[in-house]
């Protein structure tokens, strides 16, 4: 083992810290991991709903709305009943939520989420009832139905004992929505094609449009992708339906001899399938150097490409702890008094002795972790030295605390 792999696995014995090294794969990363084709977007739908058939369950009756749109639902099937009469138990209010994916067709399905409105205890064995999903601009795209599946349960006895797993107040429908209005505001126009970065950045849209350009040497003998900001890169499909140029009329001659009048120059490759073997072209993607930290858990995730600069780490401590001895004090024999307990605390201090260590100009975070173990840094206090050290401008790379 490496010196990155011992270093990672003492530093995860240390406790409720872990530091996970991101190392950069020596593959390459395809374009339609990182990138996507620019005015593609997915359409968020939402809609308002009923889920029937809980266990007892659902709303209770001051949820006013889940009343309100059980009469109008019944009203419209022919049925009166007075409020008073109606126990709302096994009934939920819910919001539905979908995404509506590019070139999805009317008739296929996709996934949608039921989420509790009101104040229902579970959604467990529950049926969501027919529900229309609106996007953004008031029209309706889907419609849901289905029974919802929780993965998890919540089980009271008379309010003595609860037993409880995961969230039961957000459900999944599996292919619960079928698609009724196609989205039409998705073009896919060969004249402005072009490739959106998921994380902009300039290093890797010139590699992305350098590695475009070589895979199409074949068709073209000119670039066919530019990077136009640190998120664009521009194509140029119609330079593979334009005729090869010739230099004169003689040499025009000369390579239309012996062809068949009635042959017609069209494209080499269709769109989709030239977007296809530009969303399949490999390239190596720019990662910057990065430190993450999350104080509330204590975890940090470091790339592989952060470095430290010549630095010397101490750490020492000062652990104060207070015990609280009490102490029973009786009363007389044949007395009144009742018997008291008194606090007696008593306060400890540690003081950690300070130790230091000098990293080199090639230290690595794997590094600062198997020397900050053998330091015997508390996991918390690690958090705190990843600051001091980015004050001093020894880590080359960015600081981000969650």
């Amino acid at each position: 083992m490496n010196r990155t792999g011992i270093g990672v696995t003492r530093w995860m014995l240390l406790g409720t810290l872990v530091i996970s090294m991101v190392i950069p794969a020596p593959g390459q990363s395809r374009v339609k991991d990182v990138a996507s084709v620019t005015g593609l977007h997915e359409v968020q739908m939402f809609g308002y709903g009923l889920v029937v058939g809980l266990a007892g369950t659902g709303d209770r009756n001051q949820t006013v709305f889940t009343t309100q749109t059980i009469s109008n639902m019944l009203k419209n099937m022919g049925i009166e009943l007075p409020e008073r009469y109606m126990r709302i138990r096994n009934v939920a209010a819910v919001i539905v939520t979908g995404t509506l994916t590019p070139f999805k067709k009317v008739g296929t399905r996709l996934d949608v989420t039921v989420s509790s409105l009101g104040d229902a205890r579970s959604l467990e064995g529950g049926t969501l009832i027919l529900t229309p999903l609106q996007g953004p601009d008031g029209q309706v795209y889907a419609s849901a139905q289905g029974p919802i599946a929780t993965g998890g349960y919540d089980v009271r006895n008379r309010g003595l004992t609860r037993i409880k797993r995961n969230h039961v107040l957000v459900g999944r429908i599996p292919d619960g929505a079928i698609v009724q209005r196609q989205f039409n505001k998705n073009p896919l126009s060969s004249k402005e094609l072009s490739l959106s970065l998921f994380a902009p950045d300039f290093t890797s849209a010139v590699a992305m449009a350098e590695a475009i350009n070589e895979r199409f040497e074949q068709y073209v003998n000119q670039p066919i992708a530019r990077a136009e900001d640190a998120a664009t890169v521009s194509l140029r499909y119609e330079l593979l339906t334009e005729p090869e140029p010739v230099e004169n009329d003689e040499q025009a001659d000369d390579t239309n001899a012996g062809q068949d009048d009635t042959d017609e120059s069209g494209p080499t490759l269709h769109l989709v399938e030239f977007i296809s073997l530009v969303e399949n072209v490999e390239f190596q993607v720019a990662h910057r150097a990065r430190v993450v930290v999350n104080e509330r858990t204590g975890t940090i995730v470091a790339g592989g490409n952060v470095t430290i600069s010549e630095i010397a780490v101490t750490h020492g401590g000062v652990k104060v702890e207070i015990i609280n001895t009490p102490e029973v004090i009786q009363p007389p024999p044949f007395t009144q008094g009742q018997t008291t307990v008194i606090p007696e605390p008593q306060m400890v201090v540690e003081e950690k002795e300070a130790d230091m260590v000098v990293l080199d100009g090639t230290t690595t975070v794997a590094d600062l972790a198997q020397s900050l173990n053998s330091l015997g840094v508390a996991p918390r206090d690690v958090i705190a030295i990843f600051q001091a050290i980015k004050q001093a401008g020894a880590l080359q790379g960015q600081l981000l605390i969650m």
